[in-house]
């Protein structure tokens, strides 16, 4: 099976090698977050970039958390995320409450405008890992999933 994808890959895209490997990771990045993009422009959201997208879920998924919480889920560093919610704020999708508990912790949430923008990228997200994996076998993104997750290791080591 692995041998008659690898003719069609082949036949029909550019060599993917280890001297182009990354530069290909970062092809599909972009016409990934293109595709995103395109989508959230059609639904009239059009001043959040794709790659904001990750925290708003984590945000979505965690409901009201502080910053550290968001970063353990997130392979974004905390000044990155801290930058991010200032403009998830600054837009009105998010908005930052001071912890009952502790007053010098800040939360955050998302507003209903952020809540109802989530519900609309959740389904773009969804056509995206169609659109992604439309032509392979459950097997095949199994063997993707896992080749890319040694390289993931690989590199955690360095």
């Amino acid at each position: 099976m692995i041998d008659k994808v690898k003719l069609v890959l082949y036949k029909t895209i550019m060599k993917i090698t280890d001297k182009n490997f990354l530069y290909s990771l970062s092809v599909i990045r972009k016409q990934a977050f293109n595709f995103l993009e395109k989508g959230l422009a059609k639904e009239g959201i059009e001043n959040i970039p794709a790659s904001h997208g990750d925290i708003i879920n984590i945000i979505s998924e965690l409901g009201e958390s502080c910053v550290k919480d968001i970063t353990k889920r997130s392979y974004k560093d905390k000044s990155t995320i801290s930058f991010i919610i200032k403009n998830l704020v600054k837009l009105g999708y998010a908005e930052k409450i001071t912890d009952k508990l502790d007053g010098r912790m800040v939360r955050v949430r998302l507003t209903e405008k952020g809540k109802n923008e989530t519900a609309k990228a959740s389904y773009l997200s969804d056509s995206l890992v169609k659109k992604l994996f439309s032509d392979m076998s459950v097997e095949e993104r199994n063997i993707l999933f896992m080749l890319l997750a040694k390289v993931e290791k690989n590199l955690k080591s360095v």
